[in-house]
This record gives C-alpha cells, structure tokens and sequence, in this order.
C-alpha cells in the first residue's frame, strides 16, 4: 500500500460519542450499513445518479484507491470530478464485494466504519483482498458517505488463484508421502537382525 493511502486511511480520527437517541438524524450502525451496501451495488452497476446521492456533496472530503485507477493526493479531495471517475471503473467491469464491516462509531451526526472487501477489474486487477476506512453523515438526507479510502489488504494464500492454491496443496502432500516413506525404510534399516535358529 502506498505512502499517500496509508496516510490518507491514518488521517481521519474516526471517533466520537454517542449522541442522543431522540435525534432523528442519529447515526446508527444499521444506517452505517445501508448507505455502504448503496454505495457498493451502486459501483458495482455503474449507477452514476445514485452514486451522485451516496457521496456527500456539502461534507465531501475524500475518496481515495490505490490502482488500478489510482486516486491519491489532491485529486482524492476533488468532489468535481467524482462522477466522472467513476465510469472509467465501470467501462473495466470493476466490482467490489463486501465482505465484512465494522462500525467504528456513532453520534448525532456522523458514523465512522471499516470494511473488508474484494475488489477486481479487467485492467489487470484479479479478486484481490481490500481494506476501507470510511465515514457516514447522517445530518443531512439522504445519508452519505463523506470518506472512503480502500487500500491493498496485506498479502494472504487465501489471495493465490484456486489452480495455484490446489498445486501447493498437491505439493505438500507429495512431500508428506514422501517423508513419511524414508522414515519407514530408516527405521527398517536400523531394526534389529533376527537371530538364525539354523544348526551350524
């Protein structure tokens, strides 16, 4: 993961407190969910109208990817050019998938999440692991997001392809059976000779 995106993920202290419950523009970790789940289908189809309503216009500050389709630095901050961002990732048939989300926080106005997903695109990006730190503002309607910055999860196995991953399980096994054959032959070997009852 680069510099800028760690920074970027690092920047925002997404903490806060509870607010009240009577606050009908509360967040709530339920709402958190939604507008993510919005926002992930809305990628994923190339809605941009939708998009324009899940990204916040008036508290907009940042929506940052590492490549394919790399967005760091001051083009991150840039709410203009949002929209048009996001058909080029469309024309590359990118597609998230959501995997896991922590709500971090909630209060009157705002909830803070982290999330875990897959993301991949034509242009040279298989299913690959993704890790996002995101905000929510709840004081205006609809709810929105107000940041989202994914980065490459550190590498895991899990990550190789299913060809690959079954060639190393393969592999392994070979070794075992390997193994598990000289321990046999050694211990052959070194038993002890049988004494011959033959008369001499």
């Amino acid at each position: 993961m680069s510099g800028s995106l760690l920074g970027l993920l690092a920047g925002c202290e997404l903490a806060g407190t509870s607010g009240s419950p009577a606050d009908p523009n509360q967040c709530t970790p339920q709402g958190v969910h939604e507008v993510v789940q919005r926002f992930i289908d809305a990628f994923n189809r190339g809605d941009i109208a939708q998009l324009d309503r899940l990204v916040s216009q008036q508290q907009f500050v940042w929506y940052a990817t590492d490549a394919p389709g790399q967005r760091l630095n001051a083009e991150a901050y840039d709410r203009e050019n949002l929209m048009a961002y996001f058909a080029a990732p469309h024309r590359q048939h990118e597609h998230l998938v959501l995997k896991s989300l922590d709500v971090t926080f909630t209060d009157a106005t705002r909830g803070g999440l982290w999330a875990h997903l897959t993301r991949s695109a034509d242009d040279g990006l298989p299913p690959t692991r993704y890790v996002s730190k995101g905000e929510v503002q709840c004081s205006t309607t609809p709810s929105s997001l107000t940041v989202w910055a994914m980065g490459r999860y550190p590498w895991s196995p899990m990550e190789l392809l299913p060809e690959a991953a079954a060639l190393i399980l393969i592999a392994a096994g070979i070794g075992g059976i390997v193994l598990l054959r000289r321990r046999s032959a050694l211990r052959i070997a070194n038993a002890p000779k049988a004494k011959s009852n033959s008369p001499r």
